[in-house]
């Protein structure tokens, strides 16, 4: 092989080589795809996390707005209140249950247009029940769900206005459900019938309103 012919070799070879790293060095390889997923993934639990944050917003919204439903109501049952001696303070029985039943009848003249709902309205509805969920369905809440089963009351046809049952127990409320319910005022109470929540005056023994199926009938 003539010194020509092996410097002309030797020279393509030069100029190859620098094309390769001339290419390398203009085009570089950079894994974004990796960075683009990680990139969606914290994009999704911010708004993930500003949606959960503005639905906290709201229910407290409506938690609000159904102290204020029962304080309206709670107005209204002191305009009706019997005057004098109040029922807990009397001894006599069968007085105390005229004094029942004249409130009762008192509330429902009063209350004559009242229908489901119209405290636990539907927006206050769905955020109570989003509150209750965690303590009444699913696989942590079996032993609160056997709890209430065990001390079950006569089921009875809910109407609002109508006497609770005479004689039959009231059963008493969970505390971890009452814990995220909004506290009431003395003269009303919740109660779980069947499986519906039930919201109960108490002197009156009448209920106010009631919403269906806050605890799962076969889970």
């Amino acid at each position: 092989m003539t010194s020509q012919r092996l410097l002309s070799i030797v020279g393509a070879a030069a100029v190859v080589t620098a094309c390769v790293h001339a290419n390398t060095g203009l085009a570089p390889v950079v894994p974004t795809t990796r960075a683009g997923e990680t990139a969606t993934a914290q994009g999704t639990n911010t708004t993930q996390g500003t949606k959960n944050k503005s639905r906290a917003g709201r229910d407290a919204e409506l938690v609000s707005e159904f102290k204020l439903q029962v304080d309206r109501y709670m107005r209204l049952r002191d305009k009706l209140q019997n005057k004098g001696i109040r029922q807990q303070q009397r001894d006599d029985i069968e007085e105390i249950l005229v004094s029942q039943k004249s409130m009762a009848m008192r509330i429902r003249l009063a209350r004559h247009d009242a229908r489901p709902g119209d405290l636990f309205t539907r927006p206050i509805a769905k955020a109570l029940r989003r509150a209750m969920d965690p303590e009444l369905r699913g696989p942590g809440a079996l032993g609160t769900r056997e709890s209430i089963r065990e001390d079950a009351t006569t089921v009875f046809v809910l109407v609002v206005n109508a006497s609770f049952p005479e004689g039959a127990s009231r059963p008493t409320m969970p505390g971890n459900v009452l814990r995220v319910l909004p506290p009431l005022p003395a003269a009303l109470e919740y109660r779980i019938v069947d499986t519906h929540l039930v919201l109960i005056d108490v002197d009156a023994n009448i209920v106010v309103d009631y919403m269906l199926d806050v605890v799962c009938r076969t889970c």
